[in-house]
């Protein structure tokens, strides 16, 4: 099953509102694709996003293309600056913990990767995923859903693996952090009930979840719900 057939499956399963997204975290400049430019001003982690769900755009940026500190920080650009680093942004910008000793610890929780892993990132729509087997290829596919798409994706991943689902999320960075960093680095499927940045800056509806999906994962996923999805919504229709 290739990326466009998974992506199409996955819209018709899921009744998705856009593109599921392909994000691929590049590690060495060599694997850059020579047939990319960069887009042309920065722009923030999320709106990239975004830009691929529903514009079909594909986006190359490296460090100085990443407008959102933190998004930059989260998918392994570089490290923390100071501000996020010790909390204060999170406590005294945002008022969003009530201590900045709270805040810090927020922070010091949030997954990340090592800074300096990532020297470029391609987000683009899954169907337009690059397929390079040595180089630039997907990592981490986010799909921005309702509750009910949430819902499909965690039941088929209990459907062939048992035991209990467990989310890791803050509220904060939920597309950078808790939908990329998160799954690429556990190799695990994330659900994030999304940020107020994402909101705010690039149009998360207050209604949508986020979730990420290591790569790897994605065509067990896909056949699962090929397989079972149309039952269970019979199921819980009544049909």
């Amino acid at each position: 099953m290739d990326y466009a057939e998974m992506s199409d499956k996955l819209v018709n399963l899921l009744e998705l509102n856009g593109k599921p997204i392909a994000v691929s975290l590049i590690k060495r400049e060599e694997d850059i694709p020579g047939d990319l430019s960069k887009i042309e001003s920065p722009r923030r982690y999320c709106q990239m996003l975004q830009d691929a769900r529903f514009k079909d755009t594909v986006s190359l940026a490296t460090v100085d293309m990443h407008a959102c500190d933190g998004g930059a920080a989260a998918i392994g650009f570089k490290d923390y600056g100071q501000i996020i680093k010790t909390g204060a942004l999170y406590r005294y910008k945002l008022n969003k913990e009530v201590s900045l000793g709270v805040a810090k610890r927020v922070v010091d929780h949030m997954p990340r990767s090592a800074p300096g892993s990532t020297v470029a990132t391609i987000i683009a729509p899954l169907d337009k995923a690059p397929t390079d087997p040595d180089g630039a290829k997907p990592d981490v596919i986010v799909v921005m859903a309702g509750v009910l798409a949430a819902r499909r994706i965690v039941q088929a991943v209990i459907y062939r693996h048992g035991g209990r689902f467990n989310a890791n999320f803050a509220g904060i960075q939920s597309t950078c952090a808790d939908a990329t960093a998160y799954p690429y680095i556990s190799g695990n499927v994330n659900v994030s009930i999304g940020c107020d940045g994402a909101a705010k800056n690039a149009g998360l509806s207050d209604d949508e979840l986020v979730v990420g999906i290591p790569a790897e994962l994605l065509e067990e996923i896909t056949e699962t719900l090929s397989e079972c999805a149309p039952g269970w919504d019979k199921w819980q229709k009544g049909a």
